[in-house]
């Protein structure tokens, strides 16, 4: 028992250290926590915040001035000793050492007291503005960050999506390829799209390891797997932007920092110009020392004086001190100007951005829903042979650009609200968040003076679409008129002795067809005319090799030619179809009767394997009495 209740202490102390660790642990997961967090802990901001709180030290020192000062003057004298220590003259002594205490107060010094604790409280003031526009400028660097976070983990998902439907598409067309139903130059356009995929997919994981560096610099941790989409986003704005600009520069705390800057400088030269008149002072002394002979010296008196200090030429000092003052302050009413003009150009493109980029949020989404839609029926017309692969290619990739538009889009609209509440100084309180400790700073009416900076905003640029269309030139396009064929009123004459017949071209490609169909080689290979060479990179041996492979290979081919047109030229032929491909394999699948035999009731089951749907031309030349295949092209 004895041994438990030692354990005690420690058990109490372990559990509250694990508690207190998992509360500093605690993982954030909103954004106004984040937020806290940044304007809080981050040294950026913590460098204003030193900043401010020293200013108000700085000007408790100069509010020393009102008070008095008690000094302790010690002096000690080292002189001939004559006549024991003493020197007389007049019968006075004077000691070797002496001690005062001497007070002093300051009874008037032309205002430059009062006047330098005024400067430097609005000193202060401007160090407050400055750490409100440090928590500001940081809250905004680490929200645009927290949004391309998510912007960048939504395009990473749609490049993966992106890259995986490239990577199918080129293995199928490789198989085509391959099977020799589809042309070499089909799969290097498919190779070079499905590197832009892969490429893409690189970018878009690169960028997010940047932008969770950029949270991570900010907010001190990585952040969370989930992330809430911004709030602050749907906050009500002014109605104009010149309503806009005109809360801008009542808060906007880079403005609001010059303008008591301004106060600062104008009390500085009043500083200055102190020196232009007398100084009075009120100065008490008590002498403590006494002679070596134990007795009181006439310097041991008490002192009671005021003293007048009143300066008739310093070298023209205190004039030049004054005019660089003013200069001081003709530069901070430009710094002010310029903050006005700052601000202005902040808040009102910011504001045009979100108008703008409403509209345009539109047009994305209506833009990313028609090539879905096209996307689809795109699908419908290759499953029926109307589209080919690289078809779906191209589709695939403009719906992956209009989803990755769409979606910047949506981002960038974020950014522009929190770019116009950063510049009328609201964007921490937009979202909720507060730095715990720090006071409010009261408002003093020159802040809100009419003439500080004039809400004068740029007009919006607006298109009158309808204005333009009514301006435009007419397109100029001539419509072909479709003249109706006049049928012939003469009798053909017969055929000449190997000049193109459409129905016995007709009849070759059946044969063609047929000997591929049952895996004939060698009537196959007789339909192809000794000229024929197929699509690089095969030679003619390279080609009979893999033919003869894959109709030698096992499964059933299913083939099926529709839409058979034939057009003739002397001894050359051309003949265009749709071309319906596809092998059939069977597999045996044994099962076991009542007597043990595992064949007995073995079913065969098929299993489709390659299929295609393709548009194909086969030009054929007539010689030695047959037609020949010349060329075999896929159509696009």
């Amino acid at each position: 028992m004895k041994k438990i209740s030692s354990l005690k202490p420690f058990i109490v102390f372990a559990t509250l250290s694990w508690f207190s660790f998992s509360a500093q642990s605690q993982t954030l997961t909103t954004l106004k926590e984040m937020v806290e967090q940044v304007i809080s802990a981050n040294p950026e901001v913590q460098v204003k915040y030193h900043e401010y709180t020293g200013a108000g030290y700085e000007r408790d020192v100069v509010k020393g001035g009102y008070l008095p000062k008690a000094d302790i003057v010690s002096s000690y004298r080292r002189q001939e000793d004559m006549d024991g220590g003493f020197s007389r003259r007049n019968g006075t002594a004077i000691p070797r050492s002496n001690n005062e205490l001497v007070l002093r107060q300051m009874i008037f010094d032309g205002f430059a007291t009062p006047n330098e604790v005024s400067r430097l409280g609005h000193a202060q003031r401007v160090r407050y503005y400055e750490l409100q526009s440090a928590m500001q400028n940081t809250t905004l660097e680490f929200v645009r960050s927290y949004i391309d976070t998510l912007r960048y983990r939504q395009l990473t998902e749609y490049a993966k999506t992106n890259y995986v439907i490239h990577k199918q598409y080129h293995d199928k067309i490789k198989e085509r390829v391959d099977a020799g139903v589809a042309r070499r130059v089909d799969l290097e356009q498919a190779s070079g799209r499905l590197a832009l995929a892969e490429a893409n997919l690189l970018t878009e994981t690169t960028n997010l390891y940047e932008v969770t560096a950029r949270v991570q610099r900010l907010l001190g941790e990585l952040p969370p797997e989930t992330l809430e989409m911004p709030a602050f986003v749907a906050g009500e704005i002014a109605p104009s932007p010149t309503e806009a600009l005109q809360v801008a520069y009542l808060s906007n705390p880079d403005l609001l920092s010059t303008i008591e800057d301004i106060q600062a400088t104008q009390k500085e030269v009043k500083t200055k110009e102190a020196r232009y008149l007398p100084r009075f002072d009120l100065q008490a002394r008590k002498n403590l020392g006494t002679s070596s002979d134990g007795e009181n010296s006439t310097s041991a008196a008490d002192l009671l004086e005021l003293t007048m200090n009143f300066n008739l030429f310093n070298g023209f000092s205190d004039k030049a001190a004054v005019s660089q003052t003013l200069e001081k302050l003709n530069r901070s009413n430009d710094l002010r100007d310029k903050a006005c003009i700052d601000t202005r150009q902040i808040v009102t493109i910011a504001y045009n951005d979100i108008r703008q980029l409403k509209e345009q949020i539109t047009y994305r989404d209506q833009h990313r829903a028609s090539i879905e839609n096209a996307r689809e029926a795109y699908q419908k017309q290759f499953d029926i042979g109307q589209r080919t692969l690289l078809d779906l290619l191209d589709t695939e990739n403009e719906y992956f650009q209009a989803k990755r538009s769409y979606a910047n889009t949506e981002y960038d609209l974020m950014n522009a609200y929190a770019r116009l509440f950063a510049g009328q100084g609201q964007l921490v309180n937009r979202i909720g968040s507060a730095r715990q400790g720090l006071p409010e700073v009261k408002r003093e009416d020159y802040v809100d003076a009419a003439t500080v900076c004039q809400a004068v905003a740029a007009v919006p640029v607006t298109i009158d679409k309808a204005a333009i269309l009514a301006d435009a030139k007419p397109l100029n396009v001539t419509n072909r008129q479709l003249i109706k064929p006049t049928e012939r009123t003469t009798a053909l004459a017969p055929a000449a002795a190997g000049a193109c017949s459409p129905e016995v071209v007709t009849a070759q490609v059946n044969n063609w067809a047929t000997a591929w169909r049952q895996k004939d080689y060698d009537a196959y290979i007789k339909t192809y005319s000794e000229k024929f060479n197929p699509e690089p990179p095969l030679t003619r041996t390279a080609w009979e090799q893999q033919r003869k492979q894959r109709l030698s290979s096992p499964g059933k081919i299913n083939l099926a030619l529709s839409n058979v047109q034939v057009t003739c030229e002397g001894d050359k032929a051309k003949a265009t179809f749709h071309q319906e491909y596809s092998v059939t394999n069977y597999k045996l699948l044994k099962q076991k009767n009542s007597q043990g035999c595992d064949v007995c009731n073995a079913k065969r089951i098929a299993t489709k394997g390659f299929a295609d749907n393709v548009n194909k031309t086969l030009e054929l030349e007539h010689s030695s009495g047959e037609w020949k295949i010349l060329r075999e092209l896929v159509n696009p």
